[in-house]
Formats: C-alpha cells, sequence, structure tokens
C-alpha cells in the first residue's frame, strides 16, 4: 500500500546504493557478499584459532599441575613410609616404650620432626602428629625454654601443626576428644619451649582454642591456656583477641589464677585499631578486662590499667547503656541473639552490668590520686582520663564519684593534695588549651571547630580540663561561702584562691562565649549522623573529599540539621560540645552567684561587650526572639507528628514481643533504640534553634556578658512585641477595648462580654479573694488590660475612673494582702519571712491544710479533700500571675522575696536553657536565706572533726512542725526520711555531704515543691522564663521593687509637679508648707523616707 496517492497507477523507482534489501522482513538466499563480509570472517577465524591457543595451554596446566600433585603424593607416601619405618625400627630395637619411649637422642627426635613436616597433613597425620608430639615430650626436658639452636623453631613449626589439627577436626565435625586432649597437651608443652611467640602465632592460637572449649577435656585446656602466658609476652596479644568475644565463666576462671595484668594492658595498647573496631568486640573486651583484672587488689594504681579500662571505656560512652536494664542471658547467647543484632546503644547482660559496676567502687575512686601528686603532668592526664570517662559512663553515680574524688585517699598524709586542687595545678600549669582560651576569645574557635581526633597534647589538656570544671562544679554545691572565700580553717581546703578564680572565670568567659555566639559555625563542622557512622568503617574520616568534586552547600534547615550528630571535644569519645556548653554555663553560673553575694571580682568583669556591636545588639536581639519563634511554631507541630508515629512503632514492638515470649529482651532493646534516635534528632533540633539566634542565647544562659539596664530596655522590648502581637498592634489599653467593640465574637463570645471577663468588683479587705474568684480563670489573657472597680463595706462603687491608677492600686493591694504572712484577711499564710524579713513560700501550708481537713473527718480519697487541696495550688498560681502582671505592666510592688527562691524563677528553664541549666539545684549557702539557724548548725557538722561527728547523733531524718487541730497546741511533728532507710542510717564523716546535700535539697526544694511549681506554672503564662533568665536573684528583686538605692530628694523635689493652691508662681518659689515638707525629707533617713 502506498503511503500518499498522487494521482498515477505507476509504481515509483527505488534507488538503493547501499547493496542491502530495503524491506526488512524479506528473506536472502544467498550469503551477504562484499568487502564487510571478508572482515567480519577473518575476525571469526582469529577468535577461534586464539580460543584454540587457549584451550591448549589451560590443558598443559592443567596437566602439569596434575603431574606435580601426583607427585607429591608419591613423594608423600614414600616420605611417610620412611618416617613410619624409622618409627617402627626404634620401636623394635628396643628404643621405644610402647609408643611412647623417648628418642635415642634430641638430635634423632629433631630430624625426625623435619620429616613429618614434609608431608604433614593435618586432616591425615593427626595421630602421627600425636605420636612424635609423645615422643619429643619424652626425649626433652620441659623445665626451661629453647633460646637458641634449631629446637625453637622445630617447637613454633609442631605448635603450628598442632592448630591445624585442631582446626581441621573442628571444620569436619569430628568427635576425635582423645585425640584432642593428645594435641592439646603437645601444644601445651610447645609453647612452653618456645621464648618468644610471634603475635600472628599467639592470635592463632587462642583463637583456635576458644572453638575448643566444648569439646576438650578442661585439663587439658587450661594446661593450654595457661602455657603461653607464662613464658612469652607476645602470647598477651592473642589473649586480647581473644577477650574480645563472649566468654563462658569457666573459660575465665581457667584465665584468672595465669594473666600478668600489667602485660595483658600492655599488648591491649599496643592492638592495632582494626582488631577491636567494632563496639561489640570492644565491650566483651571491657567486659573480661575487668573480670581477669580489676578484683586483684588496688589495681587503680596500676597506670597500665587505668589506662586500658579509660580508653575502652571512653570508646563506649556514647554506644552503650551502662546503667540501663540489663537483660538476663548467658553471655554466649546474649552476644549471638541481642548484640549481634543492635547497632548502637548496646544493652548490658546482668554479668556485664556486675562486672562493668565494680569500676564504680567508693576506695578505688578515693584512693585514685594516691600515687598519682607525686607523679608528671602525664600521669595526671592519665588520671584525669580515667576519672571523667567513669562520669560519661555513669551518670547517675557522677555525684557519688565526685564525692569520693574530693575526699580523696582513704589514708591521708599531712601533704596529700585534694583532687580539686591536684587538677587544678595540672590545668594552670604547661596546658596549651587553657592559656590560649585565656588570652584571647577569638583563638577559641578553631579549638573547637575539628571533630576529628585532635594531636594527642590537645586531647590530654581538654581532658584535665573536663574533668577539674566537672570537680569544681561539685565543690561549689557543698562548699560554703567562707571556705570559698579562703577563711576556713579546714586544711584540705579545695579553695583556689580570689586572683586564680579571676583567671578561671576569664578562661569560662571566652570559652562560653563562643560556644554560644558561634553556634551556627560549630553546627556547620559537625559530621551528619550517617557519616558518623560510615566514618567508624571508612577511611573517609580521615581523608576528606577533594573540593573539586564537593557538591555545593545546602542550605541549612531544621530538617538537615536534624541529621548531624553532635560534634566531639577535640575527637574525645562521648564529650560533645553540648555537654561542654551546660558543663561551662553551669559552673559560670555558680561563681557569679557567689560574686553576686560577696563581690570578689572587679564590677565590670563578668563583662563581654567589647565583642558585640551594642549599637545595634538590642534590634538584633529582638529580631532573633521573632525568627526563632517563627521557626520553632512550624517545628513544633512536625515534632508532634513524630511523637505519635513513634508511638505507633514502639506499640506494634510491644505487640510482637508480646506473642514472642523468648524476643522479648530484643524488643526492649529495639525500644530503647528507638528512643535513643528520637532523643538525638530532638537534640539537633534543638542545636539548630540555638544556632540562629546566638544572641539571645548568651542573654538566656550567660546574660552577665550584657550590662543590666540593657538587659532591662531589653526585656521591656520583648514585652511590648508580645502585647502587639496579642492585641493586633493596639498596645494602648483603650484603644484595644474600642478594637475589640468592633471584633467578631470569639468562642461563643460577644466584644461586651469579652470585655466584661476583664473587669472586677473588688471589695475592700477582700481584695485577693475577689480577684482570685473573679480573675483566675483569665489564665494567660491576665495579659490584656483590665478594669477595676473598688467596692466599699457597705457593696457601694467608690467613684473614679480607672486610667490605670486604680489597676495599680488594685494589683499593689492584692500583693500587699496575699504576701503578708500576719494579714487576717486572708485564709491561708501563703508565704513566711526569713530572719533577714523576705518571702519565701510556706513550706508546711500544703501539710497544714491536710491536717485541717483531716480533723474535718474528710479524707485524702475523698473529692472534697482534693478539692481543697487543688485550690490551695490554685491560689499559688494566681500569685504567680499577679506578680507576672506586675513585671508585665512595669509596676513596682513593695515586696521583698528571698534569693534562693528568685532562683528558681531564672532556672525555670525555657527553650534556650543549657542542658545543665535546666532547672534549681539546692547548695547549703541557699539554707542561709531560709534559716539562718539550720545554716550554722550544718556548717558546724561540716566543719567538725571526722572523730566528733557522730557526737551530733543525726541521723537521715528531718523533723516538720505542722498543723493539728487535734493536739492541744494545735501542731505535731512529722518525722521524714531524707533517704530510703534514713532512720536507720548515722551521720558519719564519711556521709556527712551527703547527709548536708540530702537536707539542702529537702529544704529548699522537696519540701515546698507544690506550692513553688504552682506559682512558677502562673508566673510563666504571664512572663516567658526565658525572659526571666535573663537576669540573676538581685536584678529580677530589682525589676520587681526596684533599685535598693538611697533616694535622692533633690532629684525628687526637681521633678515634681505642683497643682492647686500649691502650683509655682511667676517667680518660682515653693508654698511655705512644700518648703517645710521637703525640709522635713532631707531630715529623714532613707528607710523613713520610703
Amino acid at each position: 500500500m502506498y503511503q500518499s496517492f498522487t494521482g498515477s497507477s505507476r509504481r515509483p523507482r527505488q534507488v538503493n546504493l547501499s547493496g542491502r534489501p530495503t524491506n526488512p522482513f524479506a528473506s536472502s538466499s544467498s550469503p551477504a557478499g562484499g568487502p564487510q563480509s571478508a572482515i567480519v570472517s577473518a575476525q571469526q577465524d582469529r577468535e577461534r584459532r586464539q580460543r584454540e591457543r587457549e584451550r591448549l595451554h589451560a590443558s598443559n596446566r592443567i596437566q602439569k599441575v596434575w603431574r606435580g600433585h601426583s607427585a607429591r603424593r608419591k613423594t608423600f607416601r614414600i616420605w611417610r613410609q620412611v618416617w613410619d619405618q624409622i618409627e617402627e625400627e626404634g620401636s623394635s630395637t628396643g628404643k621405644r616404650d610402647g609408643g611412647t619411649g623417648a628418642y635415642g637422642s634430641e638430635e634423632d627426635a629433631l630430624k625426625q620432626g623435619r620429616r613429618l613436616m614434609l608431608f604433614y597433613n593435618p586432616k591425615e597425620d593427626a595421630r602421627r602428629l600425636c605420636w612424635y608430639g609423645m615422643r619429643v615430650m619424652a626425649t626433652a626436658s620441659p623445665q626451661t625454654p629453647c633460646a637458641e639452636g634449631p629446637w625453637p623453631k622445630a617447637y613454633l613449626r609442631l605448635s603450628r601443626a598442632c592448630m591445624a589439627a585442631l582446626q581441621a577436626r573442628t571444620s569436619r565435625g569430628d568427635d576425635g576428644t582423645g585425640v584432642d586432649q593428645t594435641v592439646l597437651n603437645i601444644s601445651a608443652y610447645t609453647i612452653r619451649r618456645v621464648q618468644h611467640l610471634p603475635r600472628e602465632d599467639a592470635i592463632k592460637y587462642y583463637a583456635t582454642l576458644t572453638s575448643l572449649e566444648t569439646r576438650a577435656a578442661s585439663e587439658s585446656l587450661q594446661n593450654a591456656l595457661i602455657a603461653p602466658l607464662q613464658s612469652s609476652v607476645e602470647a598477651y596479644s592473642g589473649l586480647a583477641i581473644l577477650l574480645g568475644r563472649p566468654l563462658a565463666p569457666q573459660m575465665l576462671e581457667l584465665l584468672h589464677s595465669a594473666v600478668d595484668n600489667s602485660l595483658l594492658c600492655k599488648a591491649l595498647a599496643e592492638l592495632p585499631p582494626s582488631q577491636t573496631s567494632g563496639a561489640r568486640s570492644r565491650l566483651w573486651l571491657l567486659g573480661n578486662l575487668v573480670a581477669l583484672a580489676g578484683g586483684k587488689g588496688s589495681t587503680t594504681q596500676d597506670t597500665a590499667y587505668i589506662s586500658a579500662v579509660s580508653t575502652l571505656l571512653g570508646t563506649l560512652a556514647d554506644d552503650v547503656e551502662f546503667e540501663g536494664q540489663p537483660v538476663d542471658m548467658e553471655n554466649l547467647k546474649f552476644d549471638s541473639q541481642v548484640l549481634s543484632k543492635v547497632a548502637t546503644g548496646l544493652p548490658l547482660n546482668t554479668w556485664l552490668s556486675s562486672t562493668l559496676r565494680s569500676l564504680i567502687d567508693q576506695n578505688s575512686i578515693r584512693n585514685l590520686l594516691a600515687t598519682g601528686e607525686q607523679s608528671s603532668a602525664a600521669n595526671a592526664q592519665l588520671l584525669a582520663s580515667y576519672a571523667l570517662t567513669l562520669l560519661r559512663s555513669f551518670p547517675r553515680r557522677a555525684d557519688d564519684i565526685r564525692m569520693w574524688l574530693y575526699l580523696g585517699p582513704t589514708s591521708q598524709s599531712s601533704g596529700s593534695t585534694p583532687a580539686t586542687q591536684y587538677f587544678w595545678n595540672a590545668t594552670k600549669l604547661n596546658n596549651m588549651v587553657f592559656s590560649t582560651i585565656h588570652a584571647d576569645s577569638r583563638k577559641v574557635l578553631p579549638l573547637l571547630k575539628t571533630s576529628a581526633p585532635a594531636a594527642s597534647q590537645r586531647r590530654d589538656d581538654w581532658t584535665v580540663i573536663m574533668v577539674f570544671l566537672e570537680l569544681y562544679t561539685f565543690l561549689l554545691k557543698i562548699m560554703d561561702d567562707e571556705e570559698f572565700m579562703g577563711k576556713s580553717d579546714n586544711r584540705r581546703s579545695s579553695a583556689i584562691s580570689t586572683p586564680e578564680v579571676a583567671d578561671l572565670v576569664t578562661f569560662l568567659k571566652n570559652l562560653g562565649f563562643t560556644l554560644y555566639f558561634n553556634a551556627s559555625d560549630l553546627q556547620d563542622s559537625s559530621p551528619t549522623l550517617a557519616e558518623r557512622d560510615a566514618g567508624a568503617s571508612s577511611l573517609g574520616r580521615h581523608f576528606g573529599k577533594p573540593s573539586s568534586f564537593a557538591a555545593p552547600e545546602p542550605e541549612r534547615t531544621a530538617e538537615s540539621e536534624a541529621t548531624k550528630a553532635p560534634l566531639t571535644l577535640a575527637g574525645l569519645p562521648g564529650l560533645t560540645i553540648d555537654y561542654l556548653k551546660g558543663l561551662v554555663t553551669g559552673l559560670l553560673r555558680a561563681i557569679y552567684e557567689r560574686d553576686s553575694r560577696r563581690h570578689f571580682l572587679p564590677q565590670d568583669h563578668w563583662l563581654m561587650t567589647e565583642r558585640f556591636d551594642m549599637t545595634a545588639f538590642i534590634p538584633g536581639v529582638v529580631a532573633e526572639e521573632e525568627s526563632r519563634h517563627m521557626v520553632q511554631d512550624a517545628e513544633d507541630g512536625e515534632l508532634d507528628a513524630e511523637d505519635g508515629e513513634s508511638d505507633d512503632d514502639n506499640d506494634l514492638v510491644g505487640g510482637m514481643s508480646g506473642r514472642r515470649g523468648a524476643a522479648s529482651g530484643y524488643a526492649a532493646v529495639l525500644r530503647n533504640q528507638n528512643a535513643r534516635e528520637k532523643a538525638q534528632r530532638k537534640a539537633s533540633r534543638k542545636r539548630y534553634l540555638e544556632s540562629v539566634a546566638p544572641r539571645l542565647e548568651i542573654l538566656q544562659n550567660m546574660p552577665f556578658f550584657i550590662p543590666f539596664m540593657t538587659r532591662v530596655e531589653i526585656f521591656r522590648q520583648f514585652v511590648h512585641l508580645d502585647q502587639e502581637k496579642r492585641r493586633n498592634g493596639y498596645t494602648d489599653p483603650d484603644l484595644w477595648r474600642q478594637s475589640l467593640m468592633f471584633a467578631p465574637n470569639q468562642a461563643g463570645l460577644t466584644p461586651r462580654d469579652l470585655l466584661a471577663r476583664h473587669h472586677a468588683n473588688i471589695k475592700r479587705k477582700s481584695e485577693f479573694s475577689d480577684a482570685f474568684e473573679q480573675f483566675y480563670d483569665l489564665g494567660a489573657d491576665l495579659k490584656e488590660p483590665i478594669q477595676i472597680t473598688f467596692l466599699d463595706e457597705w457593696g457601694m462603687a467608690e467613684a473614679g475612673i480607672d486610667g490605670g491608677g486604680v489597676t495599680k492600686e488594685f494589683l499593689t493591694s492584692v500583693i500587699s494582702q496575699a504576701f503578708d504572712p500576719g494579714n487576717e484577711n486572708i485564709e491561708h499564710t501563703y508565704f513566711v519571712e526569713n530572719d533577714q524579713h523576705v518571702l519565701h513560700p510556706n513550706p508546711t501550708a500544703l501539710e497544714d491544710l491536710k491536717g485541717k481537713l483531716r480533723a474535718m473527718g474528710l479524707r485524702e480519697q475523698q473529692p472534697g479533700f482534693k478539692a481543697e487541696v487543688r485550690s490551695l495550688l490554685q491560689q499559688y498560681e494566681f500569685l504567680g500571675r499577679i506578680i507576672g502582671k506586675c513585671l508585665y505592666e512595669g509596676i513596682l510592688v513593695d515586696v521583698s522575696f528571698a534569693g534562693f527562691f528568685l532562683k528558681k524563677w531564672a532556672l525555670t528553664g525555657g527553650s534556650g536553657a543549657a542542658p545543665l541549666e535546666s532547672g534549681y539545684r539546692p547548695n547549703i549557702n541557699d539554707l542561709r536565706e531560709l534559716d539562718e539557724g539550720l545554716y550554722k548548725g550544718l556548717l558546724a557538722l561540716k566543719n567538725a572533726p571526722a572523730e566528733q561527728v557522730e557526737d551530733f547523733g543525726l541521723t537521715f531524718t528531718v523533723d516538720d512542725l505542722v498543723a493539728d487541730p487535734s493536739h492541744a497546741d494545735g501542731k505535731k511533728v512529722i518525722e521524714r526520711e531524707l533517704v530510703p532507710n534514713g532512720a536507720e542510717m548515722t551521720v558519719t564523716a564519711e556521709n556527712r555531704l551527703i547527709y548536708l546535700n540530702a537536707m539542702a535539697r529537702y529544704r529548699l526544694q522537696v519540701q515546698s515543691s507544690p506550692q513553688t511549681a504552682s506559682f512558677l506554672k502562673g508566673l510563666g503564662a504571664i512572663v516567658q522564663p526565658s525572659w526571666l533568665s535573663m537576669f540573676n536573684q538581685s536584678e529580677l528583686q530589682t525589676l520587681i521593687g526596684g533599685a535598693q538605692a538611697e533616694i535622692d530628694i533633690a532629684d525628687l523635689r526637681r521633678h515634681t509637679q505642683y497643682g492647686g493652691v500649691y502650683a509655682l508662681g511667676d517667680d518660682g518659689q515653693e508654698h511655705p508648707p512644700t518648703q517645710l515638707f521637703w525640709q522635713v525629707m532631707y531630715a529623714l533617713p532613707d528607710a523613713d523616707r520610703r
């Protein structure tokens, strides 16, 4: 059919010059011709001839190999016949007794052994090997090793032959128990005769013996295991490889008596990284090492043991759950069924858990510095590394470890140096990292940015610094101000001098500033989680990609940052930048609190204004606050969705584990691993939020870098922005009310109803109760403008329009009534005074109420009882809102709070809080602001000689005096235990610091916890906790009640405005009564002026 019709029926002419048919479906009966076919034919001929040549060459090689193999087998057969004939002749001439007699001479034994090695095959000649070995054992003396001559090499070859025979029988699965026992005896004999066993042979030796522990007799295996350890140092390299596997307890018992700790630890130090690259093998190596060497006396004095444990424990700090719930499985089963299926977050079984927990031993940790005080700086770095590794691996026991290090050696000499002083001396002397950071804050970033393993000296310097910061942070918790200032009579005082504290603060300032202000740079240099995992088994972590092949840098988002692993400090495993940030922040805050009380540093020593452009600082902080809120609001929804997915996954895993009873342990491990990965993602996103707001992070965590007045201005800017956001731009109260009248209904309420919610009728002398009843339901809406109408005692409204002054009077009246401990117009005593007449929540308010309710016949399970308790806590919450309202509106009130209570305001957390600054931590110094008598009594206990401590007759209990109407005096004493079974624990010199810490925690935190939590909840509903974190306790008191400086009467007189008959005339002279008023004001003391 033609493709187109032209009107002509004539077929068009086809012109084809290629010589090929145009119809692809037509068949050609004749072969294609031409030059192309000739080329193809020639190529096929060449390929055919090449294949023939290769086939011929291959056949020649096969024939050659076969002839060689046949010749060798024939030769070996002849040699075996010769060897057997010689053995038979020796037996026929009487030189052998029952097949186990000795050779005529050692020369004959050596020659016969060489003949045996010529044809030896482990599958065919195992019995010949046993025959020969038994005769050699009867010929040579086993007492002394062979140091020279031909025998060392001969014994080594015989040992290798024995290992090959054991491996061959293991691979075939033969039950050759008798042969195995003989071969093991021969192996033990030969190894004892070899003085220097090569490392490769030692590794193969112990690897082979591992497979025999279920087939060989224990006595033969014991001899074989112990034999290398008694004569060859190199054998410990093989033993180290063996210890990287799970071993049965019986095997460890065999090794325990023969292992030399120092040689084993030295072998571990020389192991190549490839031999212990997996966390799984390192975990078994650590457990077996502690089981073998950890229970032998004072092993902490052995620096080789400390180094080995520190290295292994440090590499596992991020991969193993040392304090998790152990899995009840024996070692071999636990390794194959659990550890082999988990990549990170490795759990422990009961044996590993009990073995590794033996590292947390009081005597060994206290004696850690017993020999280190007179050692070099290298020893200090080693001890610091060990102590820091224990702190990182066992965080729940961290305070115990710090306490034992603080107490020092059990047998103290007069010249012993406290641990804090010891590591401080190591820090400030010849420490390059400390001197560099102390000198210039701009040189800190390069020291932190490198995530790959840094130079050995830098890692050692960081290790010493970190353990000192850990110990000094703990020391500040238990050290009173007198000891801190160096005025204590304690002969082993751990305090450092005031000039040295100034140097320490400079170092911490420079370091902390970089950690927060350059968080974005540090985040960019951290690897992703995939890169970190791949780097553990590849060379990518050592050799970077060429820049010419680098991909373009992607945009930094929260999603991309969530996959990044935390940056480690100088390549030290387990020590992340986030951990360092929390440690530095906590220590700086602790020293700053001391300086706020005692003022031992220069006034401007804390400022870092030279690193900021202060003219643009406030606008920059405000912009960061807005941008971070936008990012955080977007991320909250994603995190909520992710939490739901994780919960579903956990339910699924839990359901599967319920159906598979045997897999319950593995399912628990999977749930822990999922939770760990989720926490890592949340931490990564938190780091991203920190990186987008560096100035705001500094304000929330280290506000003392910025002048106080600048922070006050920033606080007022934050409040103004919040008002604009909540009120749609109408910050003036009247304009906001006017805009609300034209707004649509909200939550079913008309504009008039919305305004009515912000109005209250308040009776005189019942301001607090009326305010609580009418304004509590507002919640955070109390931020908006309110209107107050005061009612007199007859219920009549007082004249006046609330233009702001009435609201201020209302707030001050509520505060003066509710915070007055002696006011009779309130139902409960919400706050009480200390000796300095400053307020803190009544610690017994909740117990007093419960006592009254019980006296009324109510029980704790009844609804009425719970309602009364809930109402009391709601009243505390409302008081927090009232104080927050005053701060929000900038209204100063005449109320003073205790410093320890105000510290809780600044440490209520917030999104930008440092990891270690998420809550208030009580200490003995804060007790002084609660109870002066208790503080002095505890101080006397702390400083008492050790032999007099028990004379105080104290136990770990505390007495509370609470209301009880059933008693005559209306009070009763309740004894509470500070620790479990505290009534049976006597306070001694060893545990008195624990008692002091427990007492401070109970009095300052636990006893008033519900009241304080409710108050802070209400305060946080009005003023964001992150805003309050910009101020310390004394600065917060200034925000609440104004500066405590003396009133300047002259300045007040200049700015006073007069009206009515007292208005100034044209002459500018004051009215005579006014002049008399100012004369009286000048004469009054400051307290009366107020």
